[in-house]
């Protein structure tokens, strides 16, 4: 996993507790809509190579390759990428010539457009760093924002030696591997040809191209340990780029992963523009094919209400939720399947491993369901399932405790001890939970920043869930190979009490089949703690809670 270099200072405590108090999130939602969405059963289709000719360089890095895609020059976000050429001061570079199939592309302005309070700061430290973090697979091209030739020639020398001297720092192997991955191109920024240059003009945030050869905006360059008191915000860092790419090769990964399970789609919001709640009502298989699966992902995407992501996306981490109606009563919708916090002013994708829940599902035929959403995005919320021929099944849900509740000193008052049937024929038993503290109340910066400790007995047994990442700066930025999106426009780098910004809440599992005997009662209890006490602070903190035992067979 990557992660900053332990050589870039820490930041003071003291702004920490300063900013960390501006990255509190807020859960409330606004009133319900109906969605308005006709929900239709999909395949999957394989999306696997193709039978493209492996490149040796993608071959080398245990990556797939895919064929280059012919285009139409555009600049929506996620559009297709064309192909391009441009100069270099190493001569004429082509895309589709030197398109590898398994590379990203990144595009990097001396002065782009969201670090411009900083002057020209950003390409004159911290190239080293780029480097160590960067994945193999990634071309970087160095671009001036500056219409004057000799200024933007002078530039490019500087740089050149300031590649040089990062490139010497190296191995031999890893010299060589980079030399011709880094280029310095010589128009000006706005003055590239076709797209390139409409791209660098609007919006200016440099580009990158992905694994799926999309257009996509480079995010925030701030670097938590560079807070300035007179900016009251942190300084850019150049190795921040690398965020990108690292989260371009965990999204190839991923829906690599996805096609591989050739799983039936069902779609609940196909591009829904919701703004509080939104309601669908989906068909799903009839229970005989549901009872086929072992898998559920919950696959949501959200996108903006316009074309960008900073202006467009909202601005603050929040809470969303993908609630189950009752069967019997769709109106009631209490059972929480799924939880996301949105992004600092970012689009985002996220898949949720929800099949311990299936059993939820297994009558199949008509359900509805509720998404919960404080701000406007469009979303696209898809019902993955799938037989991956696992060994055994879930085939029971018992719901345990379940909601939000202010954390504080009757908290614990409000979880009574419950007994659950085990059947006879139970293989596997799983204690699972999603737990997630928000808030910013002291002492601790308690509920988001502070590692409260919940403790579920069974049997006599302690099974406990903490968040120790909230001491950790780095803690979500560490998180970034695994589905973190990276470079919000807000303070996302920060561990949190069981969450990320930009981030599915995946749902954690214990198997407690030693603490319990099939066929008999089994005695359920939980404590929620901060520093081995019951919480007492000045301020609002939450605890979100949802637990199931799961039984397999």
């Amino acid at each position: 996993m990557h992660a900053i270099r332990s050589m870039i200072l820490r930041l003071p405590l003291l702004f920490m507790l300063l900013w960390l108090s501006f990255a509190c999130d807020d859960e409330t939602t606004g009133p319900a809509v109906d969605g308005g969405v006709d929900a239709t059963d999909l395949d999957d289709a394989d999306s696997g190579d193709g039978g493209i000719e492996p490149n040796p360089v993608c071959q080398d890095l245990g990556l797939p390759t895919v064929a280059f895609i012919e285009a139409g020059p555009g600049t929506a976000l996620r559009s297709t990428a064309a192909d391009f050429t441009v100069a270099t001061t190493a001569g004429e570079w082509t895309f589709s010539a030197a398109f590898s199939g398994c590379d990203n592309y990144l595009f990097i302005q001396d002065v782009p457009r969201q670090e411009q309070d900083w002057g020209r700061v950003l390409w004159t430290r911290d190239l080293g760093d780029l480097l160590y973090l960067l994945p193999k697979n990634t071309h970087v091209f160095f671009v001036s924002v500056l219409a004057d030739e000799a200024g933007r020639a002078a530039e490019l020398v500087a740089m050149q030696d300031r590649v040089n001297a990062a490139l010497a720092a190296l191995g031999a192997a890893e010299r060589q591997w980079w030399e011709g991955r880094i280029h310095l191109l010589t128009d000006a920024a706005d003055a590239l040809p076709g797209y390139l240059g409409e791209l660098m003009r609007d919006p200016g945030w440099g580009f990158g191209i992905d694994r799926f050869q999309r257009v996509r905006y480079i995010g925030s360059y701030a670097d938590p340990s560079r807070y300035d008191a007179g900016a009251q915000w942190f300084g850019p860092n150049l190795a921040m780029a690398a965020n990108e790419a690292i989260f371009y090769n965990f999204e190839k990964t991923r829906e690599d992963t996805l096609a591989g399970e050739h799983a039936r789609l069902v779609t609940v919001f196909d591009h829904v523009l919701v703004t509080g709640d939104a309601t669908a009502n989906v068909e799903l298989p009839e229970a005989a094919l549901m009872a086929g699966y072992d898998t559920l992902r919950l696959d949501l995407t959200m996108g903006c209400d316009g074309d960008g992501e900073f202006g467009v996306c909202p601005a603050w981490d929040r809470i969303v939720t993908l609630m189950l109606c009752d069967e019997d009563d769709p109106d009631v919708c209490e059972i929480e399947l799924g939880r996301w916090i949105t992004t600092y002013h970012r689009e985002g994708r996220w898949v949720i491993d929800a099949s311990a829940l299936l059993p939820l599902l297994a009558d199949g035929g008509p359900r509805r369901f509720r998404f919960v959403t404080s701000d406007p995005y469009v979303v696209s919320l898809t019902l993955r399932l799938a037989d991956r021929g696992r060994a055994l099944r879930p085939v029971a849900v018992f719901p345990l405790w379940t909601g939000m509740k202010d954390f504080n000193e009757t908290y614990n008052d409000l979880f009574g001890t419950i007994s659950v049937a085990i059947p006879s024929t139970a293989s596997r038993v799983e204690l699972v939970s999603a737990i997630t503290g928000h808030g910013m109340s002291q002492p601790g910066n308690c509920a988001e920043f502070c590692n409260t400790t919940h403790t579920f007995t069974v049997g006599g047994q302690e099974f406990v869930v903490d968040f120790p990442d909230v001491h950790d700066q780095y803690g979500c930025l560490k998180q970034v190979a695994d589905g973190t999106v990276p470079n919000q426009y807000g303070t996302w780098w920060y561990g949190r009490s069981g969450w990320c910004p930009g981030r599915e809440v995946p749902l954690t599992a214990f198997d407690i089949t030693s603490a319990v005997t099939p066929g008999t009662l089994a005695s359920f209890s939980y404590e929620g703690l901060f520093e081995g006490a019951p919480y007492s602070g000045d301020n609002w903190r939450n605890i979100d809670l949802t637990a199931w035992v799961v039984i397999y067979e």
